[in-house]
């Protein structure tokens, strides 16, 4: 089959097996390209502090730039709100909602919280420094990073597709429509895929101003693409690593195996040990997933702010049903939706798989164990109670219930401006 052939090609270019540490997988490389071509790659920590310095006056300039975007954008419906049509102000509506998206992350770039977040991960954390420890966790260390790079090359491929839709489907309308040819429409103007207010309207009305704009629109939609996707790309590779560590856990949990009567001394100085590498191994989860949440938690708050409001307008501009809207909208609202989904299941599976260690400690032999390895088997109880999950805004759990709740308020938002546009 070709899509088999196609996954093993894959698996050989990505199996890594000379790297010396997770910054020389390929995946990682690619992360660490596409989050330093917006300047949000923490080169100081890696040993590389002139990269690191030119990266931060380079973002530093992108959020200049994206807060001028901004308000040019904003200017542009005030200027023309007495003409401008309902899903044209949608439209700019949308991309004022993704460059607010991607000015919050390049300014949470900025934070020590997220650099030291991506240091712990790659240099500690990650399950390239435990696959030695047993044979499962070495299995684990292949799994997770089989599904990392997939998911990674699944999402520059969305990405991809994506941007090139939004970008070229209005070039593809102007030249549809004659506008690059000499008998070009009376009283037309030129469709972008991103609008400013400018001092000049030469900009939307003459072909040398619309490729000076088209060009101009290039970067500044890539870069934008980049922080929406890439920062949540980095932030499911986390939660894979932590997936990966729950469930070895539960696997050493499930090892303690049960006899008949009471452990020998040998035997549980034995279990003894397990026990304890247990819980030190639990206790690096914990703070590593502690940190993540205070490194991150803006970052969640805003990306689910957001995704209320961008589902809301794709669901409005796609809503025409035309082949226009359904080119330019259709794959940009199910890649929106996607995200939404796919980022919540995956923060639901860790904390499914934390519930999961309960019943697994519950189920260890303890009634065969000594006096002093019942006391420590109680201290794991009670701290495996805590729900290992990640938090927006430090408050709300993030999973498939804060999901559920985004895309009914979107529907039903999608449903009032959809009347309201109805009846203009």
């Amino acid at each position: 089959m070709l899509h088999t052939q196609v996954f093993y090609s894959l698996k050989r270019r990505f199996e890594d097996r000379d790297a010396t540490s997770p910054l020389d997988f390929k995946y990682i490389s690619m992360l660490s390209f596409m989050l330093s071509s917006i300047g949000c790659w923490p080169y100081r920590h890696f040993g590389r502090r002139r990269l690191d310095f030119i990266l931060s006056m380079y973002n530093m300039l992108l959020i200049l730039v994206a807060i001028v975007f901004l308000i040019l954008g904003a200017a542009y419906i005030w200027y023309r709100r007495e003409t401008i049509s309902f899903f044209d102000a949608g439209h700019v509506l949308l991309c004022i909602f993704l460059k607010l998206l991607f000015l919050q992350r390049l300014l949470m770039s900025r934070t020590a919280k997220y650099r030291d977040i991506i240091k712990d991960y790659l240099l500690e954390f990650h399950l390239f420094y435990f696959k030695n420890r047993t044979l499962y966790a070495s299995k684990m260390h292949t799994q997770i990073h089989n599904i990392s790079v997939i998911f990674t090359l699944y999402l520059v491929g969305q990405m991809i597709c994506g941007l090139t839709l939004f970008i070229f489907m209005p070039w593809y309308n102007n030249y549809n429509n004659g506008m690059f040819g000499p008998d070009r429409p009376a009283n037309r103007t030129f469709e972008q895929a991103v609008y400013y207010h400018c001092f000049t309207e030469d900009v939307y009305t003459t072909i040398k101003g619309y490729w000076l704009l088209f060009l101009f629109n290039l970067p500044t939609s890539y870069n934008t693409i980049i922080g929406v996707v890439v920062f949540d790309l980095l932030l499911c590779l986390i939660v894979f690593q932590i997936w990966g560590h729950l469930k070895i856990l539960k696997h050493n949990l499930s090892s303690i195996t049960p006899k008949d009567g009471m452990y020998s001394t040998e035997e549980n100085m034995r279990v003894r040990e397990i026990l304890k590498e247990i819980i030190e191994h639990h206790k690096l989860i914990i703070k590593f997933v502690d940190k993540c949440s205070d490194a991150f938690s803006e970052e969640l708050f805003a990306f689910y702010l957001l995704m209320q409001l961008l589902t809301c307008t794709l669901l409005l501009e796609v809503s025409s049903l035309t082949a226009d809207a359904l080119a330019k909208y259709g794959p940009l609202t199910f890649g929106i939706h996607l995200q939404l989904i796919q980022v919540s299941i995956l923060f639901e599976m860790i904390s499914t798989k934390s519930e999961q260690l309960i019943d697994a400690v519950y189920a260890m032999p303890w009634q065969c164990m000594d006096a002093s390895n019942r006391k420590t088997v109680m201290v794991l109880l009670q701290r495996a109670q805590t729900p290992i999950t990640l938090k927006a805004a430090k408050m709300v759990p993030v999973g498939l219930r804060t999901m559920a709740a985004v895309l009914k308020t979107s529907f039903s938002y999608y449903m009032m401006l959809n009347a309201i546009a109805g009846e203009r």
